[in-house]
Parts: C-alpha cells; sequence; structure tokens
C-alpha cells in the first residue's frame, strides 16, 4: 500500500535555473581541472569554452627517415600512426543554465 502511494505521487517539474558568470568560469575551471588530471593539455580557452588535446602529432621527419632506411616497409607503421594515432581534440563548453557540453 505505502509503494502505492509513492508511485501516485506528483512529481514535481522544476525548471533548471540560470547561474550567474561567475558559476560558470568556476563550473569550466573545475572541470578543467578534471581533464588535466586525465592527461588532457589546455590549449585555447575563452570565458565559457575551453579547447583540451591529448596525445602528440606523428614526427613525420623521422617516419620519412625511417621509411626510407628500410626501403619502404616502415611506411605501413607511419600509415597507421597517421590515421589512428596524433591527437585527440574536445571542445568544452559551459551553457547558461550551468550544463558542460563536451564536443568530441
Amino acid at each position: 500500500m505505502r509503494v502505492l502511494q509513492r508511485l501516485q505521487a506528483p512529481h514535481r517539474l522544476e525548471s533548471p535555473r540560470a547561474t550567474s558568470s561567475d558559476e560558470r568560469e568556476d563550473l569550466l575551471d573545475r572541470v578543467i581541472a578534471d581533464q588535466q588530471r586525465a592527461g588532457w593539455r589546455l590549449t585555447a580557452r575563452s570565458r565559457f569554452r575551453a579547447v583540451l588535446v591529448k596525445g602528440r602529432r606523428p614526427n613525420h621527419r623521422r617516419h620519412l627517415v625511417l621509411t626510407l632506411v628500410t626501403f619502404g616497409l616502415w611506411g605501413v607503421v607511419w600509415l597507421a600512426i597517421s590515421i589512428f594515432g596524433g591527437e585527440r581534440r574536445q571542445v568544452v563548453a559551459i551553457d547558461d543554465k550551468g550544463k558542460t557540453i563536451v564536443q568530441r
């Protein structure tokens, strides 16, 4: 009986409140700090948006030399590194309601 009363009780839907600019900036600071602990680097930042990068670009000169020295065999490895390796980017933004948006 008690369970039925809980299920039939009306739910209140509250609209999310807008957050202030300072709160949004503080939230972005916390998100950036969390991402940096996970290995991401901050490359650009505005008030409510940041661009983070993880990984490194391949050293194409080194791979060219290795490909020439191995008579083209290293080219397969170079191609795989160019396609699957390298940098990954993500854009983190905080909207006016304080919601974190991550675009990869």
